[in-house]
């Protein structure tokens, strides 16, 4: 009876986790190619770097970008953020350096 409790206890873990870890159902993240991924990291990392952000820190918070601007946009929307929404998505990675 406990293993079966236990059983049971541990794959509710493991279905919350995986919940957890899943893109919202509303996610725009499929339309975006490895490409178009690559791309945008890559001016991100551009731009943060000739501002004065280290390699590090600078990779992290274009990753966060990434995964926040992929979930809300498609690539062509992106292109056309206004700083307001930029600014939205920079506050939800919360980075300070």
């Amino acid at each position: 009876m406990k293993k079966l409790r236990l059983i049971a206890l541990l794959l509710g873990i493991l279905f919350i986790a995986a919940a957890c870890n899943s893109e919202p159902k509303n996610s725009k993240a499929d339309s975006w190619s490895e490409q178009q991924e690559q791309t945008w990291k890559e001016n991100c990392l551009k731009l943060l770097k000739e501002n004065g952000t280290s390699e590090g820190p600078a990779k992290e918070f274009c990753d966060c970008m990434f995964e926040k601007t992929s979930e809300m946009y498609t690539p062509e929307e992106a292109a056309g953020l206004t700083t307001k929404q930029e600014q939205k998505i920079w506050d939800k990675c919360d980075y300070n350096w």
